[in-house]
């Protein structure tokens, strides 16, 4: 009986197909040992994949931004004895109580004159230290702020980067105004984390260049002139294109913010209000110009002004109702792709203005800020009449307001936002960080989302992406106690008060995750992760009506072995499962195996990755990063059965020429999706990077 049990018939299917690639992943972990690690490049992959892999809301120019800042401070480490909270906040692995205490320390006993004095502060591990050491040093002397900003237009560094990727098959050849390459080309200035500036051109496979609707060149172009700390009122100065936050996201959160991820006390949102945006996505950031400037020792006012085209779908007027007159329409597009007829009918369709103000009131231990922003546009929206969406914005402007809070006493850390939009709808976010414990860090967010609260660039902390229609408390905690072993846990429990697209009614659901990260020695750490999460929605069933609950489960083992100066080697295998109310349960994995070379003294360097993947259909697919070109990012997703392996290869020409290739394959046996795609799909890019 057993033996014919459809999951066990499905396991041993699973089995075997595994057990036909071991070989190979036994062969790629027992490489020779003849290459040196690349630590940096684990530590920024592995803050990506947390940060990312489950943030429904993350965009892909959110992780290259990232990315690219992390890689700037590994060239130009920031030094700890001049940095600001706002600067620590934005490398995103510390908490908001871990900045709060070094600055309160560093405030205390002055400068730093050795990066042991970390350990010292309160709340601070050496995982920690280590992390922030591989993009920081300590400095006690005179730095370029004695430099002119305006001296930076001449000094510091410059880069030009050039990138060209074709993919194979292009299943879009048929119906695309351009060719199945894609272009980018970035050109950038910096001089000492201070003053940035440069463009961007981008064009995706498809999309026409230097002819059709884009007789100009390129479908995308980006330039932006960004300042910071000025001087002592000036202290941020965005031009061009930038992206901007105010408290916790309920009115504006346009770059990076976490999510629920296995940093599970990293919940409150910081940082800079602005940032200078050089990114290749077309959607998520402002155009125009913003400041913030700080009156005095206590005042700082942030002010910004945006005004850009806007891709939307456009509703012509019914010509049978003479009423109908005006144009409308129903929905932004953020796909900022335009390859086909009807993607270029909704380029630049629509005309956007942005305009908003933030006022902090600062104290040693705190701050408190009022915001406004107000978004309007040439068209009226017109959203669709489903029942889920009544309570979604309508009309051509929209208006909003929040005060927003951070408060330290000792270890303890209170924030929060609360923000009312012009429809009368309410929404509210509050946080705890609490370290009862020099190994322990505790977290909880609550959040309040009403369902008529609108906003267009809101993204609190919260389960699903927008800012309404969700009560929820999230819990987790950091915990250090035994050394070298780390743990971190959550529990997050919600209620959606109203519908929610393919859930016809009130919904509820529950998420909790473990992760135990063991760190054996310098060369050799390993974690397991598990998660399960259960939601509710339309039954599917036929015969059955209402909300069935939907469990997902996932439990990942990861390694990585430093063999020697010269290999480090990554170990992957995940499960994955999904059980829709009383159906059966269906699963899928993904393993690979990971090798990331630099042979000492050589100019070339690379990785290479092998996976393998099976699942059951598109609910177990399964994700895992991937390391790209610089300043790349992919986490794919892969679903039926299959196999995938990419190598990437850098030379270092000379010192200011840096050459990069990398090639994808993924071979796909079995599909499950509706296009039904079986056979190999290649992608190879190439890519230029010179610095001077």
């Amino acid at each position: 009986m057993l033996a014919n049990h459809p999951i066990t018939h499905q396991f041993v299917s699973n089995l075997h197909f595994f057990s036909k690639h071991l070989a190979l992943l036994s062969i790629l972990a027992f490489a020779p040992t003849l290459l040196h690690a690349q630590t940096d490049e684990q530590t920024s992959g592995e803050l990506l994949e947390n940060f990312f892999r489950d943030n429904e809301s993350a965009t892909e120019s959110d992780a290259q931004l990232y990315l690219e800042m992390l890689d700037q401070y590994k060239s130009h480490p920031i030094n700890l004895n001049k940095v600001s909270k706002e600067g620590l906040m934005d490398l995103r692995f510390l908490n908001e109580l871990q900045v709060d205490q070094f600055i309160a320390y560093r405030d205390q006993f002055g400068p730093f004159l050795n990066a042991l004095e970390l350990q010292a502060i309160p709340d601070w591990d050496v995982s920690d230290i280590r992390r922030l050491m591989a993009f920081s040093k300590v400095e006690a002397g005179l730095d370029n702020r004695n430099v002119n900003i305006l001296n930076g237009f001449y000094k510091g560094d410059n880069e030009v980067l050039i990138r060209y990727g074709y993919p194979t098959p292009f299943t879009f050849a048929d119906r695309s105004e351009g060719p199945g390459n894609a272009w980018a080309i970035r050109v950038k200035h910096s001089f000492d984390n201070r003053l940035r500036f440069g463009f961007t051109a981008e064009s995706d496979p498809g999309e026409a260049i230097f002819k059709g609707s884009n007789k100009h060149g390129f479908d995308f172009y980006s330039a932006h002139l960004f300042f910071q700390n000025v001087n002592r009122v000036v202290k941020t100065v965005a031009i061009g294109d930038y992206s901007a936050r105010f408290g916790q996201g309920l009115l504006l959160q346009t770059g990076f913010a976490a999510g629920k991820s296995a940093e599970t006390v990293s919940i409150a949102r910081g940082g800079r209000k602005l940032n200078a945006y050089g990114a290749f996505g077309e959607t998520y950031f402002f155009r125009g110009v913003a400041t913030t400037l700080s009156l005095g020792k206590h005042v700082e006012i942030t002010a910004l002004f945006s005004s850009r085209q806007r891709d939307g779908n456009v509703q012509l007027p019914d010509t049978l109702n003479q009423e109908d007159s005006e144009i409308r329409f129903t929905s932004l597009q953020s796909s900022g792709l335009h390859r086909t007829t009807s993607e270029i009918e909704d380029e630049k369709s629509l005309s956007e203005n942005v305009g908003g103000v933030s006022g902090s009131y600062i104290w040693k231990s705190g701050q408190v800020s009022l915001n406004g922003l107000y978004i309007a546009y040439d068209k009226p929206w017109s959203p669709s009449e489903l029942a889920y969406r009544r309570y979604a914005f309508r009309g051509k402007s929209l208006t909003a307001f929040s005060a927003d809070y951070n408060w330290r006493y000792r270890n303890w850390l209170v924030f929060g936002e609360t923000a009312r939009s012009d429809n009368g709808g309410v929404a509210t976010v509050n946080g705890l960080l609490l370290s009862p414990d020099r190994h322990v860090t505790l977290s909880a967010v609550h959040r309040s989302l009403a369902p008529n609260y609108q906003s267009i660039y809101g993204n609190p902390f919260a389960e699903v992406s927008g800012s309404s229609n969700e009560n929820g408390l999230y819990m987790g905690a950091d915990i250090r106690w035994i050394r070298r072993v780390q743990i971190n846990v959550y529990a997050d429990v919600w209620r959606h008060p109203w519908l929610r697209f393919g859930v016809g009614a009130p919904s509820q659901g529950h998420e909790y995750l473990a992760r135990i990260f063991w760190t054996k020695s310098k060369t050799f750490s390993a974690y397991v992760l598990f998660q399960t999460e259960t939601k509710e929605s339309d039954t599917n069933i036929e015969g059955q009506t209402g909300l069935i609950e939907n469990q997902r489960n996932r439990i990942r083992l990861h390694a990585t072995y430093k063999v020697g100066p010269g290999l480090e080697l990554r170990s992957r295998i995940e499960w994955t499962t999904v059980k829709p109310g009383s159906l059966a349960r269906t699963q899928g994995f993904i393993a690979y195996q990971e090798a990331v070379c630099k042979p000492p003294g050589s100019p070339v360097s690379g990785s290479f990755r092998y996976a393998i993947y099976d699942t059951d259909n598109y609910d177990t697919r399964v994700y895992a990063y991937e390391n790209d070109l610089f300043s790349a990012v992919s986490i794919p997703a892969f679903s039926g059965r299959g196999t995938r392996y990419y190598f990437n290869l850098t030379w270092r020409v000379n010192t200011w020429l840096r050459l990069e290739t990398r090639f994808e394959q993924t071979l796909q046996t079995r599909s499950v999706t509706s296009s039904g795609v079986v056979g190999d799909r290649t992608f190879l890019k190439f890519q230029a990077r010179m610095n001077f």
